[in-house]
C-alpha cells in the first residue's frame, strides 16, 4: 500500500513529518496506512454449526475505531449457507479468528488464517460445535464460549 499524502499544517509543518524520507514535495507528509481488524463488509467465515457459511459484517456496535477485534459482537448478514439453515437473515455473532495480529498482556502475538465469527443469541452459541480453535481473548467477552477455549 501506497502511503497517503495530507497537506502539512502549522508554523514548522515543512520541517517536520516525513516529507524528507518519502520524497514528497516539502508542504506534505505521509500517512501510514490503517490495517486494524474487520470493518464493515468484511466477508467472514463461519466457525459453528449453525448452517452459515459465509457472512459479511454490517454492525460493529459501539466501536470508535470502526474496525473489529477479537472478541467484539457484530450484526452480520448471511451470504451463503445450507440449504437446511432456516435461522434469521441478520444474527448477531461475536468475532473468533482475525488474521490481523492481536496483542497480549504477555508481549506475545497471536493472529490467525481465516476471519471467522461464531453466532450467539442471549450471550450463548447457537451451534453446538466450533470448527477451529478460539483464542483464550475471547472468554472474557462471552463466557459460554469459554468451554470450548484450549
Amino acid at each position: 500500500l501506497k502511503p497517503r499524502l495530507r497537506p502539512a499544517r502549522g508554523p514548522f509543518a515543512p520541517l517536520r513529518g516525513a516529507a524528507a524520507t518519502t520524497g514528497a514535495s516539502p508542504g506534505m507528509f505521509a500517512l501510514s496506512a490503517l490495517r486494524l481488524g474487520l470493518w464493515k463488509q468484511s466477508i467472514v467465515r463461519c466457525a459453528d454449526n449453525t448452517g452459515i457459511i459465509k457472512a459479511c459484517i454490517i454492525g460493529l456496535g459501539r466501536n470508535k475505531w470502526g474496525t473489529g477485534k477479537i472478541g467484539d459482537r457484530v450484526r452480520i448478514s448471511v451470504r451463503d449457507k445450507h440449504e437446511w439453515y432456516k435461522g434469521e437473515q441478520i444474527p448477531k455473532a461475536i468475532i473468533a479468528r482475525t488474521r490481523k495480529e492481536r496483542n497480549r498482556k504477555d508481549g506475545s502475538y497471536i493472529k490467525f488464517d481465516d476471519n471467522a465469527v461464531v453466532v450467539i443469541a442471549k450471550n450463548k452459541a447457537k451451534g453446538t460445535k466450533i470448527k477451529g480453535p478460539l483464542s483464550y481473548e475471547i472468554q472474557n467477552n462471552c463466557r459460554a464460549l469459554a468451554r470450548w477455549v484450549f
